[in-house]
């Protein structure tokens, strides 16, 4: 058993796993029976989320993973030292320094060692992360590490490729749902005659198989110019979020708006959406505003103690948020990682005040229980007691507002005419 294999799995499965299901209404995985058994995997994901990416693999299937992380993520050493007791191994970039780059052979042969073992890897082959609903150009690193890992074992190792589609109702936001699709595995082997030949040609090849396969998995719009146009028919305006992280109905709908939308459509979307971001807009919000429903009053009562009791811890996170954070792409990252930290502590201290009162020890177990039962209805919560930013921006810009809610009624209008069989 690995010296840390204890640690590990208890993170895993007893923190992260039931945490995410906390942070998320719907935390599926599709396409597990691809899985091999008994065989060594790299798995290769697309990466829109941040460390959530890594998170959602970790946790939809039970492989003891190592993780391949950015070397400036393991300072300070009691970071770095956290961080390879979960299995995650530093990589360097050419901007670390040559000398530093040249550290990454001693990594690729510990990933040889690992793969040897049966064990598996998971790479982040677009090398950074993008918000954008795409796949990006894969780099060559997980081909290296792969096609070197067979040549070292004679190409006999049986290693497997799964390229993996993480689909997301709404990248940044809690209570939402997300897709992991897992794609049918590519055997390394299959390119033994081409890489000996040609091993340029042999890593090309390799990269599109699995590019290709990931595009499948995951929302993928081809052409930039035209991703504002999909962006806001398919996610901004789709009511239905089960539809929108349906791999193969959202990529069946990117086809049809390519096929019927003309350039004027596409310049038009370009152009909301530039007005958007200019006056930092959520069009999803402001398409379908909150509103009251039965259920909410129904609810109210648990709604009113879940806000009461969760909006200290909800701070600190919202703090680093809006005045530290700057990349949107690490927003759930942050509430997610700083909620594993704040929301606990802060029940386990009011529970001690509890019974420093004088309440008995069952006063303060049932307001833990109570406090872990309610939690999840915080965020509705939050929705429907404090002002949206749609609310904010009617006030202060009507006129832009305005604007922005006819063109979307236009755009609303196209999409209707585009999906319709």
């Amino acid at each position: 058993m690995r010296k840390n294999y204890i640690w590990y799995q208890f993170f895993r499965q007893f923190i992260v796993r039931r945490g995410l299901h906390l942070f998320y209404s719907s935390f599926k995985a599709i396409g597990k029976e691809n899985l091999p058994k008994d065989k060594p995997v790299i798995f290769v994901p697309n990466h829109q989320n941040s460390f959530m990416d890594a998170l959602m693999v970790a946790c939809s299937n039970f492989f003891y993973l190592f993780f391949l992380t950015r070397a400036k993520a393991f300072k300070p050493p009691v970071m770095g030292a956290f961080l390879r007791s979960l299995n995650m191994l530093p990589v360097y970039r050419v901007r670390d320094g040559f000398s530093s780059v040249q550290k990454n052979n001693a990594i690729f042969e510990q990933c040889f060692e690992i793969l040897r073992r049966k064990e598996s890897i998971l790479i982040f082959a677009e090398a950074n992360h993008n918000l954008k609903r795409r796949i990006r150009p894969l780099s060559k690193g997980f081909t290296r590490i792969a096609f070197g890992a067979e040549e070292k074992n004679n190409w006999e190792l049986g290693l497997q490729i799964i390229p993996v589609g993480i689909n997301y109702d709404k990248h940044e936001k809690v209570r939402r749902k997300v897709n992991v699709a897992y794609g049918k595995p590519i055997p390394v082997r299959d390119f033994k005659e081409l890489y000996e030949e040609n091993d340029r040609a042999a890593s090309n090849e390799l990269k599109k198989r699995v590019s290709d396969s990931m595009k499948t998995l995951t929302m993928h719009v081809t052409n930039l110019n035209k991703y504002p146009l999909h962006k806001i028919l398919l996610d901004d305006l789709e009511a239905d979020r089960d539809q929108l992280i349906d791999p193969n109905l959202v990529n069946s709908r990117v086809k049809q708006i390519n096929d019927k939308a003309s350039e004027e459509d596409f310049a038009e979307a370009k152009e909301v959406d530039q007005l958007a971001h200019k006056h930092n807009v959520d069009l999803h919000e402001l398409a379908f505003p909150v509103k009251w429903k039965l259920t909410d009053i129904i609810m109210l009562p648990v709604y009113l103690f879940s806000f009461v009791n969760n909006i200290i811890p909800y701070q600190p996170g919202r703090y680093l948020i809006q005045n530290v954070i700057k990349d949107r792409a690490f927003d759930a990252s942050i509430k997610f990682l700083s909620g594993l930290v704040t929301f606990p502590f802060f029940y386990i201290v009011v529970a001690g005040i509890l019974l420093l009162s004088g309440l008995t020890f069952l006063w303060a177990i049932a307001y833990l229980v109570i406090s872990l039962l309610t939690a999840p209805a915080f965020i509705r919560a939050k929705e429907l007691f404090t002002t949206s930013r749609g609310t904010q921006f009617e006030k202060s810009k009507p006129d832009i507002y305005q604007e922005l809610k006819n063109r979307l009624k236009i755009l609303k209008e196209k999409r209707d005419s585009f999906l319709s069989e």
